[in-house]
């Protein structure tokens, strides 16, 4: 795959450092996963690292969207209620993440897990009108597949005794 990305110069640098910092962002996932591993009881970081990094990066995820239109050039053609429901979309995740904080219990990793899954569905739909690059949702499919599975996986670790 390397080689192919290589010979064809598929990607320019830029676009290569937001994939590498996309698959970096996953580390602290994965950190807080073999943190619940190693002692759920008894956590390193003192916090469920899946849950608040997942909530920081959920927001991130609706904050995006705010940016883009943000970003849009005055005539641009996307509708305006379309615009309307990008708006509203861009805070909506960080409201949801707010609310997975405030939950107690540890079905909010699955609740959380259920948001980056909405996320996943939101970016396909609203790319038709912000024409995110060509690399952007195949990096996301992949990205949320495996957040989703790690905060999956981090929920049944806490709910095992």
């Amino acid at each position: 795959m390397k080689k192919i990305i290589v010979k064809n110069n598929l990607f320019n640098k830029s676009e290569k450092l937001f994939i590498l910092i996309g698959i970096l962002g996953l580390f602290p996932f994965i950190i807080g996963l073999f943190d619940l591993l190693n002692d759920k009881n008894n956590l390193f970081f003192e916090v469920n690292l899946p849950k608040y990094y997942g909530s920081i990066i959920l927001t991130f995820l609706g904050a995006m969207y705010w940016g883009c239109i943000l970003n849009l050039p005055p005539k641009s053609l996307v509708p305006g209620q379309i615009k309307s429901y990008i708006i509203i979309w861009s805070v909506t995740p960080s409201i949801l993440a707010i609310t997975i904080l405030f939950i107690k219990n540890n079905f909010s990793l699955l609740i959380l897990s259920m948001g980056f899954l909405l996320c996943q569905f939101v970016d396909e739909i609203f790319n038709k009108y912000l024409s995110f690059p060509s690399w952007y949702l195949p990096l996301r499919r992949i990205l949320t597949f495996i957040v989703v599975i790690l905060l999956i996986f981090s929920y049944f670790i806490i709910q095992n005794p």
